[in-house]
């Protein structure tokens, strides 16, 4: 049976006519719905600048003083950020550049990670070896006074610029720790403070040992390049330690996740309002360690540390081994930093200096979907560690740090019998015991510093590498 296409046509074309009209319609109210919306926003936007107006009209006519218009406005922008979390910021141009020299591997300061922690200036992490470190500054102390100012109110970038200067110059500031019934003062000299991102070496005949100190341009390579020294060595394990990193740059610790993570694998993932900043980083290529791996964190690893972490951890390449009770950090979150077309300050030829604002845009996510913003990673093994031990850890320095060590204590090389009952007596040892495990001579001198986290790493390495060349057999 034959049907007439001409008496379908008219009804095909009504049919489509009422599609487009149908979709012009909605796109018609989604335009309406957006510029309503907007609207909204700029009500609300004229209702608050008229108190604003009235507000600085009142200060810049009947305050006591004088005032100073730009810092006027400076502190209405830095109070905007306040609301917000701690670590977005309005930063201007001095601010900008000091973020910049943040960057470098080397500055002049009292040697401390910070950040602010509900509000208030709080020490992530002493680094190892410096000034503070060495006065016992510890991971969690709360800065509550510089040279005598309160914190409160302060901003990031305005607490390192108090705290850097000159090397030999001298800053004061007060502690509040938690346990201690009153106020910590101490006064630190500043000093030339170097961070070299990698250090490795060997420990006893089949143990890589790679400490990371930062995620910085060049961690990268420099881990990389340690990586396959320590193969061509023939180690049959690793110990990485993030123990006092704070973290860095998340296009490295990316890069460096792809030497434990397997090809196609998820390392990290972060989620945002807008658009671009909800991505999924995966392994891009195959891993190059192939080694038993143990990671040490403590609760100065944060951030970018945080993020090799959980992938190890959620991808069970690793055990991640920790003091017992703590967590790492808990710095989750990523920041986006935006320069502004406008500013505050001209320089003297009255060119725009640059402004920017440091924004928190996402959180980021371990592989198997955790935000540890605020809450930290667990370690799989927690070590007992005596009470004062990381903080006399922190003031000597970690493996790796010789040039910022006390002078070691002369022993006899060739005395294992001297060496403590617990520790491995093998004389390719003897050069790390000699630095960080307890050793004593026959005329009895004092002990030598011991670092029990690691120690007890090395013994639990040796102990499963012992059982699987064991199994091998």
């Amino acid at each position: 049976m034959k049907t007439n296409n001409r008496n379908q046509e008219p009804e095909k074309r009504l049919f489509l006519l009422g599609v487009f009209l149908i979709l012009g319609a909605f796109m018609v109210l989604g335009q309406v719905a957006i510029k309503v919306r907007a609207g909204e926003h700029d009500d609300a936007f004229y209702r608050y600048v008229d108190v604003f107006t009235e507000a600085y009209s009142e200060i810049t006519n009947k305050y006591v003083e004088d005032v100073d218009e730009e810092r006027l406005f400076e502190g209405a922008l830095q109070g905007m950020f306040l609301t917000l979390d701690s670590h977005s910021q309005f930063l201007d141009p001095d601010s900008l550049s000091q973020l910049e020299k943040d960057t470098e591997g080397e500055f002049s300061g009292i040697g401390i990670h910070i950040t602010l922690k509900d509000g208030v200036l709080t020490v992530i992490a002493p680094i190892p070896g410096s000034p503070s470190a060495k006065l016992g500054i510890r991971s969690w102390d709360r800065i509550i006074e510089i040279n005598g100012e309160s914190t409160e109110g302060i901003s990031l970038i305005e607490a390192v610029k108090k705290l850097t200067g000159p090397p030999g110059t001298q800053v004061s500031i007060t502690i509040y720790r938690k346990g201690e019934s009153e106020p910590l003062y101490f006064t630190i000299t500043r000093a030339t403070i170097k961070i070299n991102s990698v250090y490795f070496d060997r420990i006893g005949d089949d143990i890589g040992y790679i400490r990371l100190a930062k995620f910085s341009d060049e961690t990268g390579e420099d881990l990389k390049k340690a990586i396959l020294s320590l193969k061509k060595e023939d180690v049959r394990g690793l110990i990485l330690d993030l123990r006092f990193n704070t973290g860095g740059l998340l296009n490295e610790v990316v890069k460096i996740s792809e030497y434990f993570v397997p090809k196609g694998e998820i390392i990290v993932s972060t989620k945002g309002r807008v658009a671009n900043q909800n991505r999924v980083y995966k392994s891009e290529q195959d891993p190059i360690v192939d080694t038993p791996l143990v990671v040490l964190i403590n609760r100065g690893s944060a951030s970018a540390s945080e993020i090799l972490t959980g992938a190890v951890q959620d991808h069970r390449l690793g055990v991640i081994i920790g003091p017992k009770g703590e967590r790492t950090f808990g710095k989750g979150s990523v920041q986006t930093i935006e320069e502004l077309k406008n500013t505050l300050k001209w320089d003297k030829d009255n060119n725009p200096m640059k402004c920017a604002i440091r924004l928190t845009t996402a959180r980021y996510y371990t592989p198997s979907g955790k935000c540890i913003d605020k809450i930290g990673i667990k370690p799989d093994i927690e070590i007992d560690v005596p009470e004062g031990n990381q903080i006399e850890l922190a003031r000597r320095g970690l493996l790796g740090d010789p040039d910022m060590n006390e002078p070691a204590i002369s022993t006899p090389s060739d005395d294992n019998s001297t060496l403590n009952e617990d520790l491995d007596t093998s004389p390719a040892l003897n050069s790390f015991q000699n630095q960080f495990f307890v050793k004593k001579d026959q005329e009895k001198k004092p002990e030598q510093f011991v670092d029990y986290q690691l120690e007890e790493s090395v013994k639990i390495m040796k102990a499963y590498l012992l059982m699987t060349n064991t199994n091998n057999r």
